[in-house]
């Protein structure tokens, strides 16, 4: 079965109505969709769109797939930034300790240490704190409303 141009337009629409919002998503969904449709041994087109949702696990699917597909790539670059996050405030946090106790006993490098802790600090951990803090600000305040 050859789609045309007005069916092919048809699930897209009923992709977004679905919830597939993202764009790369939704063009493979719509070209499994259309593959499957244009394979299969089907008569219609309604009856072949039907078999193809159904194959996809219904049109309730498509919204978690799309919230999965989100969550996977996201938690990713997430994960990378916490982690990365995480070893320069136990970077900066070794040079602060490191430095303190060599100024407390006056060994020589204290100030070289502490400089590297507050330039760490005032580079990198503020503006990550800063920015997140806007970042889960600006997510609540879409959320709500």
């Amino acid at each position: 079965m050859i789609l045309t141009d007005e069916q092919i337009e048809y699930i897209a629409t009923n992709l977004e109505f679905y919830g597939v919002r993202q764009g790369e998503l939704k063009d493979d969904l719509l070209d499994h969709i259309c593959t499957y449709i244009e394979t299969g041994q089907f008569d219609d087109f309604e009856t072949a769109y039907k078999a193809a949702l159904q194959q996809f696990g219904g049109h309730h699917a498509f919204s978690s797939i799309q919230r999965e597909t989100f969550m996977e790539v996201h938690l990713k670059n997430y994960l990378k930034r916490k982690k990365v996050t995480y070893i320069a405030v136990f970077v900066t946090m070794l040079f602060f300790i490191s430095g303190a106790v060599f100024k407390i006993f006056h060994w020589p490098g204290a100030m070289i240490l502490l400089f590297f802790s507050f330039i760490s600090l005032a580079l990198f951990l503020l503006p990550v704190y800063l920015v997140q803090r806007y970042k889960n600000a600006e997510r609540k305040f879409t959320s709500n409303h």
